[in-house]
């Protein structure tokens, strides 16, 4: 079974990574506009919650703030109150040079 999903938007909360005992993760919302319908003026907008743990938590805390656009491939799951959450697997950057960043010390190289 195939279980992906890449989504791009903008990010609707401020990003804040928990650390737990065992691992840390960022929990934040972003807002993705559905395809716009020929003779319709306005185009409406989803609300996804997306979950990054470890070092992903890290790079989309780092990398990204409220407001800001943001790429990514995912799963969707099933959370404990039966509503959708998507695990950021993979973040993806959209511009047209790579930037290396040492997620702790804020370095870049």
């Amino acid at each position: 079974m195939l279980n992906k999903i890449m989504m791009t938007g903008r990010i609707t909360t401020d990003l804040n990574v928990v650390t737990e005992e065992d691992y840390s993760y960022c929990k934040f919302s972003i807002a993705v506009d559905q395809p716009k319908r020929n003779g319709v003026d306005t185009v409406e907008t989803d609300i996804f919650t997306c979950l990054a743990f470890d070092e992903n938590a890290k790079s989309v805390s780092f990398l990204y703030s409220k407001g800001g656009q943001i790429t990514f491939v995912g799963s969707l799951r099933k959370a404990p109150d039966n509503t959708a959450v998507i695990i950021v697997e993979e973040l993806h950057f959209q511009n047209r040079f790579a930037v290396k960043v040492d997620v702790d010390s804020g370095q870049l190289f």
